[in-house]
């Protein structure tokens, strides 16, 4: 039987940008991509592995920002939730993350964001 994804616990890594125990809920093969305002369909953000997953974890974490998860949809093999990003000057962004997971693990995390 496979590992069950810890939502939970990602939440909790997620929100308090603790990059350690968030980088360690990705494989180490795992693939990130961001469609966004600079980032359209056509020429989508994408990170592939650790080393480029973790860094921009690192980045994230380094900014004055509020991170909050909600509305989780929880399978097997895939999840889905919505990020809310509190810019910390009224502003915010929406974002909607569809991952699939094995193992318990985020194998890709694909998220579309709406900016204010």
């Amino acid at each position: 039987m496979a590992a069950a994804f810890d939502f939970d616990a990602y939440r909790s890594a997620f929100e308090s940008k603790d990059v350690g125990r968030w980088l360690a809920f990705y494989s180490d093969d795992a693939e990130w991509i961001e469609y966004r305002h600079s980032d359209p369909p056509r020429a989508p953000n994408v990170m592939r592995g650790s080393s480029e997953i973790g860094a921009f974890l690192e980045r994230v974490a380094a900014m004055p920002i509020d991170l909050q998860l909600s509305r989780e949809v929880l399978g097997e093999e895939r999840i889905a939730f919505a990020c809310t990003v509190d810019l910390g000057d009224g502003k915010r962004i929406v974002e909607h993350v569809i991952a699939d997971v094995r193992d318990g693990r985020i194998v890709l995390h694909v998220d579309v964001e709406a900016w204010d």
